[in-house]
């Protein structure tokens, strides 16, 4: 086979937004590629339990890149990596959006808990992805005593990042947009690429072996990455720069219709 794995992105790449899972056409085209011997990697902004597999549409990953790369997980949920936030560096996040009342969610180990603005971060969860079961209240500000969470996401307007960095800057926090006005927050130097390299020194994967499919900003370094590319048709302009070659849209399906290409090129 040309390549050992393929890592996929989630949203606006598997599951188009708004829509509860990835459609039929694209689970089945993975499920047939996974057969093949190819392992499937879910490399995401999200949480491993907001991927489960009711909305991967029935696929079942060989391993996952969560939180853009700040966990590593096998198939069956076990951790491998995990890079957690100090507690200066979410006290700093706690304090800027409390200071503003922006919403902000910190990603633990069971759920997404929201410890600022918990009703506006919720609906904006059940809107995007039709999910809010794991997003849970934490306005108690309490669940980082159990542990540290590895993520975070907050809701603000887009020129509200340049006021936390001239507070916080020292800290190198990194807020990649998911959309304008909203991000994932991770600690300086993760990113999706560096979760891969992490699951590459661990199976012996090399870079010109691996095909991955993104659509935004926080694909970008996974996509410099890898041996081939796909940004899809909606993705921004910055990703399809990056990336090898341009896939259909999600709403087309875009991620069947290139792994058609490049594992059955033979049936078209």
């Amino acid at each position: 086979m040309p390549y050992k794995a393929i890592i996929l992105d989630v949203d606006g790449t598997l599951v188009a937004h708004g829509e509860p899972s990835a459609r039929p056409a694209v689970a089945e085209m993975v499920r047939r590629v996974q057969a093949q011997g190819v392992k499937v990697v879910i490399a995401t902004g999200r949480t491993y339990y907001a991927m489960n597999t009711s909305i991967l549409g029935g696929i079942r990953p060989d391993f996952a890149v969560c939180a853009n790369g700040a966990q590593v997980l096998d198939g069956e949920g076990r951790l491998l990596a995990s890079e957690d936030f100090t507690p200066e560096e979410m006290y700093a996040l706690v304090d800027y959006f409390e200071d503003f009342d922006y919403p902000l969610a910190f990603a633990f180990s069971d759920s997404y808990y929201v410890y600022v603005e918990f009703e506006k971060m919720r609906e904006f969860y059940k809107a995007v992805t039709g999910h809010s079961e794991f997003v849970l209240d934490g306005e108690d500000q309490e669940r980082h005593l159990q542990d540290m969470p590895f993520g975070a996401f907050g809701i603000l307007p887009p020129g509200a990042v340049d006021g936390f960095q001239a507070r916080y800057g020292h800290l190198g926090l990194q807020f990649v947009p998911y959309h304008p006005g909203y991000y994932d927050i991770n600690r300086a130097g993760t990113d999706k690429a560096v979760g891969v390299k992490k699951l590459m020194e661990l199976t012996g994967w090399k870079a010109e072996e691996l095909l991955s499919m993104g659509d935004n900003e926080n694909d970008i370094p996974l996509m410099k990455l890898v041996g081939r590319s796909y940004c899809m048709a909606n993705g921004s302009e910055s990703a399809k720069a990056a990336a090898s070659a341009i896939a259909p849209p999600v709403t087309e399906e875009g991620v069947a219709a290139a792994l058609q290409k490049e594992f059955f090129s033979h049936e078209l």
